[in-house]
């Protein structure tokens, strides 16, 4: 049975964790969510779920010059 390629537009829920400097009148403030974020400092970890797909079917939205919506792989 033959291969098939298609272009498939998603959307994904990333959950993930990160330090950040941020400014407050006290450590107090900071714990009540009274704060202003001012930079990020780290990226610890990500993932991230793909829960919603659907076929690219319009040759005007395909990426990376592909001229047909369906290829037969190789």
């Amino acid at each position: 049975m033959p291969n098939f390629l298609i272009q498939e537009e998603y959307k994904e829920y990333v959950v993930g964790v990160r330090v950040v400097s941020v400014i407050a009148d006290s450590k107090q403030d900071v714990l009540d969510g009274d704060y202003e974020m001012n930079d990020i400092v780290e990226e610890l970890d990500s993932s991230a779920e793909c829960y919603e797909t659907s076929m690219v079917d319009d040759v005007k939205y395909l990426q990376s010059d592909w001229k047909e919506i369906v290829k037969e792989e190789e």
